[in-house]
């Protein structure tokens, strides 16, 4: 507030020490731009950018930055501590205010500002920088550019493509412009400086004045009058205050429409606006205390719905008795096919023209149905109605060059936030917030596949769960497994004894060594099960274990090209070869694309298995213990990387022979001779007699 940085964590209710710097070396102290991340301020002091912790009060300098900046943007998610709101609230965008694009003093951090890289933009005429934002909703780093002639545009900057808005004139000098982007993420910008107040309500692509009701086409500011503070919140309430003392009050929705109030503001005190938790208003101003070296604030409430009733014309009362959901503020998944349902009660007055709106801020990534039924009637006789909205992933998008491509790999871990907004009410009905969730395209928390365990030694009474749990132990011969997951015979020296683990594995599935068998995958989300996994799906054995074979060849399964298999994806590691990475959904290739590789070996294993198909494991001559490690392969069936660990105890085998076949035989057959003289000699002797 003018000479001091003030933190508050309450609403500057209680006083608050000016913030010193006390880091290494010296600084002049000139402080530019200031922005929170995470649990850091990030403050530009002398062309600088330093981070400040909140929670240590320690000062570090950025690393990375290799010029002069003055202005620090970041964006912060604060509705999930998921990893893709996170990577939201760590990106961290830095620039020099009013410097041309072509000298490449923009810089971008993915780890809360700690260090930079340069964000290359290339200059597509002589252009200038005015702000950099970050606007996940539509999965874009967005510029707000000057040209020679005065004007500004915005363009989007993302993985694939660039896009930039049409031009509008500036009315005051590019320092002089600023630029909110207000809390809740629905791509609101609002743009303004002395003699200007713009309004965007999709990302800077659409750009409109904000208008004053009750004066027809007069927006903000009005002629001879500046703008002198704006206030927003995360529910698109706004406020300005102009030269004149005058405070407008509006909403921003699908567009801006003020309301002017009938206060006055005092305007000899140097005041601080901001909202209230309520949606009030909040006039502070700071007051040195000099005895305790500290800052007391003094504050003003101003009631917004009080403030409405006196206005001219007058703000028409709230026709809606109620509208709530139970999604606002939560954040949704949607993985591959899934589908987002979502619902809102909507009860009006009987004349009400108002009527709920959805929205969604990336159409290009999510389709959107929504239907507005009866649902009943309240006690009063008042209709009842229930909004019921449902949201997919769409699977393509447009590519620059005007074709459709598939979006499920590229716009994975993509945000986008669906509202349902009251539409024609302008600044009426202040208490009825938008109703806000946020889409997430990605894998949810608690997706993950089971092993159905139907029969199993425990039910069967082959072990109990007290054997198992009782330092139990195998032995695997070195003969059937190799060490380095290579399927290499003889690679082992030596027998491997295994301690079984009843916590990670249970009771062992039970296998009769002569059936061909497939282990049947299901689909859980939490605690709830969802369905058979009919994906591909491929397993090893995690102690190297390799003495079990595959129902179908490359020709049974029918496969074009030649499949992959685990001794060529592991020898292509770079390093020591690990099974849980070398195939797995980012690098499978289906053996039915006629683009892979030529088929050379159709009389080779099928390794890749489906519980719709007829490819199955087949088991030796072997009773012993396994435990396999499934890994969910298709690209197209979840963006969950979905694996699971099982053991299976493979039983019916006979024992195997401790001597050869041949001197089995050999043996055999000399008994036979022996037998048959001893019978011959015993009958000649009995014919002599």
């Amino acid at each position: 507030m003018g000479k001091w940085i003030l933190i508050t964590r309450a609403l500057f209710v209680e006083s608050a020490t000016p913030l010193e710097y006390k880091g290494a070396g010296k600084l002049q102290g000139s402080v530019s731009s200031a922005a929170f991340v995470l649990d850091n301020l990030a403050i530009v002091i002398d062309g600088k950018l330093y981070l400040y912790s909140l929670t240590e009060g320690t000062w570090t300098p950025a690393q990375g930055v290799k010029s002069m900046v003055s202005t620090v943007s970041a964006l912060q998610c604060c509705f999930s501590k998921d990893k893709a709101c996170m990577d939201v609230s760590s990106c961290v965008l830095l620039y020099n205010l009013g410097s041309a694009l072509e000298d490449q003093q923009v810089y971008m951090s993915s780890n809360g500002g700690n260090s930079f890289f340069n964000l290359p933009m290339a200059p597509k005429a002589t252009e200038f920088i005015i702000g950099l934002f970050n606007m996940p909703t539509v999965s874009s780093i967005v510029a707000m550019l000057a040209d020679n002639q005065r004007k500004f545009s915005f363009r989007h900057i993302s993985e694939n493509r660039s896009v930039q808005t049409d031009n509008h004139p500036m009315r005051d000098p590019l320092s002089s412009i600023h630029v909110i982007q207000p809390a809740g993420m629905r791509g609101h910008l609002i743009i303004w400086s002395p003699h200007m107040l713009l309004y965007s309500p999709n990302h800077g692509v659409v750009i409109v004045p904000v208008y004053i009701m009750g004066e027809e086409n007069a927006t903000l500011p009005p002629p001879k009058v500046t703008i002198l503070q704006v206030a927003t919140d995360d529910n698109g309430a706004m406020a300005v205050l102009t030269s004149d003392g005058v405070l407008y009050y509006g909403r921003a929705g699908l567009e801006a429409t003020t309301v002017r109030f009938a206060s006055v503001i005092d305007l000899s005190k140097d005041n601080l606006m901001l909202f209230s938790d309520y949606g009030d208003l909040m006039m502070i101003q700071a007051r040195e205390d000099l005895l305790l070296r500290g800052v007391d604030f003094d504050h003003k409430v101003i009631i917004v719905q009080q403030e409405l009733t006196r206005t001219t014309p007058p703000v028409q009362s709230c026709p809606v008795e109620q509208f709530h959901s139970t999604f606002a503020g939560e954040l949704f998944y949607i993985d591959m096919g899934s589908t987002v349902h979502l619902s809102a009660v909507y009860i009006p007055s009987p004349l009400c023209k108002f009527f709920p709106l959805v929205t969604v801020t990336e159409s290009k990534l999510l389709s959107l149905d929504e239907k507005c039924v009866e649902d009943g009637i309240t006690t009063e006789g008042t209709k009842k109605y229930r909004l019921d909205i449902e949201l997919k992933q769409l699977f393509f998008m447009e590519a620059a060059d005007g074709t459709l491509k598939p979006s499920s790999s590229l716009r994975k871990g993509s945000l986008s936030t669906v509202a349902v907004d009251l539409m024609g009410r302008n600044v009426s009905c202040k208490d009825f917030n938008p109703l806000k969730a946020h889409i997430l395209i990605g894998c949810p928390p608690g997706k993950h596949t089971r092993v159905l365990k139907d029969i199993t030694t425990c039910t069967k009474g082959t072990f109990t769960q007290e054997q198992l749990q009782d330092n139990f132990s195998y032995v695997i011969p070195k003969a059937v497994y190799d060490p380095q997951h290579l399927f290499r015979p003889g690679s082992a020296s030596s027998d491997l004894h295994i301690s079984y683990s009843i916590t990670d594995y249970f009771c062992p599935l039970l296998v009769y060594h002569d059936t061909p068998w497939i282990p049947s995958l299901e689909l859980w989300n939490g605690n709830e099960f969802v369905e058979q996994v009919s994906a591909d799906f491929v397993m090893f054995e995690v102690n190297g274990m390799y003495n079990y074979q595959y129902l179908q060849s490359v020709e049974d399964a029918k496969c074009v090209s030649q499949p992959q298999n685990w001794t060529s994806l592991l020898s292509q590691q770079q390093y020591e070869p690990n099974p849980n990475t070398a195939w797995t959904r980012n690098n499978y290739k289906s053996c039915k694309d006629s683009d892979g590789p030529p088929l050379t070996d159709p009389e080779a294993q099928y390794q890749v298995l489906n519980m719709g198909t007829r490819n199955r494991v087949l088991f030796p001559n072997y009773n012993g213990m396994y435990v396999f490690r499934v890994i969910v392969v298709d690209p197209s069936y979840s963006y969950c990387m979905l694996t699971t660990t099982f053991s299976v105890y493979v039983y019916g085998a006979f024992p195997p022979h401790p001597l050869p076949s041949c001197v089995a035989l050999g043996i055999f057959l000399a008994i036979f001779v022996v037998l048959l003289l001893i019978g011959f000699f015993f009958s000649k002797r009995n014919y002599k007699k």
